[in-house]
């Protein structure tokens, strides 16, 4: 079994990964990127919980171009490390993470993108699947918002959660 320090490694970047994407996959996330780029994309509080990050984190993403779940938070993390350099994240297949991940992440099943937050040693401090939390509770009443790219927000709040819940525990 490879450690997590070897499968970021042999990832790829958000750029390679979504150049072998078809037109309309490609053409999904670049919808996704205009969204993330507008002024009014995250809040403020996000925007400051982002740059308040002291430590280096990896984000080891298990994704593939045709999942629009992919299409949508896989884009959000893009722009999370582009706002916060401490945040880098790195690409493997559906299939590597069903030969390296289930396990590790207690997963019965790989539902993408899945997401091994790491801290600055590659240790796991959490992850994310799928969809965001707020997504996840609302049902299938907010599905539409969330396809539409209402909730990328929320994806970066989930793994800032996770971040901050690591960076209190290491100030304790």
């Amino acid at each position: 079994m490879a450690s997590y320090q070897a499968l970021f490694a042999i990832g790829e970047s958000f750029e390679s990964f979504i150049h072998r994407g078809l037109p309309d996959e490609i053409a999904a996330v670049e919808r996704v990127q205009q969204l993330l780029n507008a002024s009014d994309a995250f809040d403020t509080t996000t925007l400051q919980r982002l740059h308040a990050v002291t430590g280096r984190y990896h984000l080891l993403v298990a994704a593939e171009m045709w999942c629009p779940d992919c299409q949508l938070n896989v884009t959000a993390m893009h722009r999370m490390q582009t706002l916060q350099p401490r945040i880098d994240l790195s690409i493997i297949t559906k299939g590597r993470a069903e030969d390296e991940l289930l396990d590790r992440l207690e997963l019965e099943r790989i539902l993408i993108p899945v997401v091994a937050v790491l801290d600055e040693g590659f240790e796991l401090i959490g992850r994310f699947i799928e969809r965001p939390q707020a997504v996840i509770n609302g049902g299938e009443a907010i599905k539409p918002d969330y396809r539409a790219g209402r909730y990328l927000q929320s994806t970066l709040t989930d793994l800032l959660a996770i971040i901050e819940a690591h960076e209190k525990r290491d100030q304790g």
